[in-house]
């Protein structure tokens, strides 16, 4: 024979206990949707107007890292010119330079750079500034970058 609390006492522990996992699964699913779409691609291309074989491409809204995220470059190729230099500055030509391709590229096969992850970022509001100097043809560049919102940062890096 049982006694009619003991029951009722055990049902109400376990239906407590089972509406917590319950509480904890869906916090953990929220947390996974939320972290799946945390990161993506951002794709960026532009060509370089030349003057006397130098120029700069400075284009804030499409190279840049939005308030809130951060961009890790994964990829710049550049691509047209048989002599010169072409170089990628962070913020502007007097800043930090994040790439230099000295290497002449032929007219149809790129350079490319290939970086690994989280190893050239631009924090939120920086952005990329390319130059070219002693150039003898054109110059086109393109990139890749993962951005992703600031505080999936310490994830990215793992």
């Amino acid at each position: 024979m049982t006694m009619p609390s003991l029951e009722v006492d055990f049902s109400a522990r376990v239906c407590a206990s089972l509406d917590g996992m319950a509480a904890a699964l869906d916090r953990e699913s929220a947390w996974r949707r939320k972290v799946a779409g945390a990161l993506s691609q951002v794709p960026f291309a532009g060509s370089i107007t030349l003057s006397a074989g130098a120029g700069t491409y400075d284009s804030p809204g499409t190279l840049k890292a939005a308030t809130g995220f951060i961009w890790s470059i994964r990829r710049l190729s550049v691509i047209g010119f048989s002599a010169g230099q072409v170089t990628a500055f962070r913020n502007s030509t007097s800043g930090e330079p994040v790439a230099t391709f000295a290497a002449p590229a032929a007219t149809t096969t790129p350079v490319i750079d290939d970086f690994g992850r989280g190893e050239l970022m631009l924090m939120p509001d920086d952005r990329t500034v390319w130059s070219a100097t002693g150039i003898t043809g054109t110059v086109s560049f393109w990139g890749v970058a993962d951005c992703f919102e600031s505080w999936y940062l310490p994830f990215y890096i793992g």
